[in-house]
């Protein structure tokens, strides 16, 4: 056997056999002085001379380079050989997926072709926009001038499920902030209906209540809400959900421009969105005027849970 072979009861321990078998362990400047044809695995205390505090590394059996264990090396997934083709990759991940609502054929409520579900009551509506500013193209979801009224669009898609890691995104404005309540997210309540105990995590904001973004999750026996003590505006702003049934406790994240709150009551942690409910926007109106709602975009990153993949 090589010098690298195992050892059995005879095996003398040879200074040049324990080197190449045992892991040595030194600093930066002393690993970098070894003659790498006479080790293989070492471990690094202080960073210096190219090598990493607490990372591990290779020796070449040509003794030439050092392969950091600790970090992955640079590939492109070309070859079984590479990684992995990257086509083996999604099919094997074949629940995995991202869905992106922000093409302009995304952002379309208009004829035949539209794929929302749309849902409105008394003078409420939806209509295409166009920024007369900026060009950006959005969703407008108006509530009229009638007290009370709403308006709804909700995606369908395969089902998500609550027992995985997902993360949600949108982008919005409102036009007038006063009067108002308005609901965005995964599995959500229409604004015009009670809050339900329908599994999902929705960012929400009710004017009657105060001016803040609260975050309503439910698991399907309960509901509630926590207020996250960020005021709302006028201006655009990107909110972002992030669902983790995985963690020790089970939480689920809002940010709003960044900012963050944590919330680990009612998590959905099992089951599936309805058929027809995956995304939704909703907005009503507590006053006799118009209190429109800008969707710019929606991202759903999500695992499937439903007839799909194998």
């Amino acid at each position: 056997m090589s010098i690298s072979g195992p050892y059995d009861e005879i095996t003398p321990g040879s200074v040049a056999k324990l080197n190449r078998t045992n892991v040595i362990t030194m600093d930066g400047v002393d690993l970098a002085s070894l003659d790498k044809t006479k080790f293989r695995l070492v471990t690094c205390t202080a960073t210096g001379s190219g090598f990493t505090l607490d990372h591990v590394y290779l020796f070449s059996t040509d003794g030439t380079t050092a392969i950091d264990l600790s970090a992955g090396a640079a590939h492109t997934h070309s070859s079984a050989s590479d990684g992995g083709e990257v086509i083996k990759i999604f099919e094997s991940n074949p629940t995995a997926c991202d869905l992106w609502l922000t093409k302009t054929t995304d952002l379309d409520v208009s004829g035949a072709s539209t794929t929302w579900i749309e849902t409105v009551t008394s003078t409420g509506s939806t209509a295409n926009d166009t920024d007369v500013t900026t060009g950006e193209r959005s969703i407008k979801l108006l509530t009229g001038a009638t007290s009370g009224s709403g308006s709804t669009i909700s995606y369908p898609h395969l089902k998500l499920g609550f027992g995985n890691y997902c993360f949600y995104q949108t982008k919005l404005r409102i036009s007038t902030f006063s009067s108002l309540a308005l609901h965005t997210g995964v599995g959500a309540d229409d604004i015009t209906a009670a809050d339900s105990n329908t599994r999902k995590f929705q960012a929400e904001i009710c004017t009657t209540n105060n001016n803040n973004w609260w975050l309503r999750t439910a698991n399907g026996s309960a509901n509630s809400a926590s207020d996250t003590g960020i005021a709302a505006t006028a201006n655009r702003v990107k909110v972002d959900i992030e669902h983790d049934p995985l963690a020790g406790t089970p939480t689920t994240y809002m940010y709003i421009d960044g900012v963050v709150l944590s919330k680990t009551t009612n998590i959905p942690v099992d089951q599936a969105t309805a058929d027809n409910n995956l995304i939704k926007h909703s907005i009503k109106n507590s006053t006799a005027a118009d209190r429109p709602l800008f969707v710019y975009g929606s991202r759903l990153y999500y695992k499937i849970n439903d007839t799909w993949g194998h």
